[in-house]
């Protein structure tokens, strides 16, 4: 009996089921690639943050808009919002510029520049709306826009400056990155229009290859390269700011050729714009604070927009602030102060002629 029902026992109990077999290792997944940095999407977020900095486009009433490194929307209006000023409008550019290239003014440029621009060497030849955007950026004075150019010098040379050079210095990659996200604005989401890569290797008959672009730390070692410091001597802080791109600057051999500012004499100016009656009724509104030259100087530094002397627009970048020491910005702003007019006339800068004549409209 006891066999037996140990027998009936172990037929009702459920037969073990073998351990299962241990599964196989599953390699861990590869992190995805990095995307491509010169497609499209890449090109004109990198574009975007060169001309508007790490912000979003927009136009803030009190701060004007944010200007990245390539500093454009300082001299151009690139949102609906920003005021008028003394450069072309980029909004439309991409249809303007296929139709540039068709005008006799443009074959003209070309048959004067057939040896070569003078200041960059390049010879006009775009055939196409986007290779003349690559030719714009690259050599401002290829092709200058009847009645945008300097008027004392019979509208043929452009105020621009060449922004891939010392200053500015964009690198090929951010010039690219630069006209691919002006042509997506136009191209409403059609990447098959964002055409800035194949019209650059075009155009200058040489691959755009991934060597061209910055690396991270690069970047990172650029934007503090160009933060203004206190020890730093006046001149260093000139270039680093970029102030001879748009001023010329009594006393000081490279900044002479700068067209798109007034001369940088605040020791002849400062005292006369304090006592203006403009001045007068900016500081009765707030708006402005210097009561002395040094004090105006820092003003229009720091805060450009407090007073704009009549005749200017105000097209000072807004941003020196986060990009230079408070101690930078009150060396420079002593060195302003001890520059006269007369002291810049007969001197040329030694990789250009200076150009003179009233400038166009600036802030001060």
């Amino acid at each position: 009996m006891g066999r037996q029902a140990e027998k009936r026992k172990e037929a009702k109990s459920p037969a073990k089921k073998p351990a299962p077999a241990a599964a196989p290792a599953v390699p861990a997944s590869k992190p995805a690639p990095p995307a491509d940095p010169l497609s499209p999407e890449a090109l004109i977020a990198v574009g975007e943050q060169v001309i508007f900095g790490p912000s979003r486009p927009k136009f803030d009433p009190k701060r004007g808009v944010q200007t990245g490194r390539g500093q454009c929307p300082a001299c151009h209006v690139l949102l609906e919002e920003q005021q008028p000023n003394r450069f072309p409008r980029l909004m439309g550019v991409v249809a303007r510029a296929g139709q540039r290239i068709q005008e006799d003014r443009y074959k003209m440029f070309a048959k004067k520049h057939e040896a070569g621009e003078p200041n960059t060497g390049i010879k006009p030849h775009a055939k196409t709306a986007g290779e003349y955007l690559i030719e714009s950026i690259y050599c401002p004075n290829c092709y200058v826009v009847d009645q945008e150019g300097v008027l004392e010098n019979e509208r043929m040379v452009s105020p621009m400056p060449i922004i891939n050079r010392t200053g500015v210095g964009l690198s090929d990659y951010e010039m690219v990155a630069i006209v691919a996200y002006l042509q997506s604005v136009e191209a409403q989401g059609d990447l098959s229009k964002v055409t800035a890569k194949q019209e650059w290797e075009n155009y200058f008959g040489k691959k755009l290859t991934a060597g061209d672009v910055p690396q991270e730390k690069a970047a990172e070692s650029q934007d503090v390269s160009r933060i203004g410091l206190t020890q730093e001597p006046t001149e260093e802080l000139i270039k680093k700011m970029g102030c001879y791109l748009c001023h010329k600057i009594p006393t000081v051999a490279f900044a002479q050729t700068g067209m798109v500012g007034p001369m940088l004499s605040l020791k002849t100016t400062a005292e006369k714009r304090i006592a203006s009656p403009e001045y007068q009724r900016a500081l009765k509104e707030g708006k402005a604070r210097a009561t002395t030259p040094k004090e105006y100087a820092m003003e229009s530094i720091l805060n450009p927009s407090a007073f704009i002397a009549p005749g200017f627009d105000d097209a000072m970048p807004k941003d020196f602030k986060t990009r230079m020491t408070f101690g930078a910005v009150e060396q420079l702003a002593e060195f302003l102060i001890t520059l006269e007019e007369e002291a810049g006339k007969g001197q040329t800068a030694p990789s250009a002629p200076a150009v003179t004549g009233k400038p166009p409209k600036f802030r001060e």
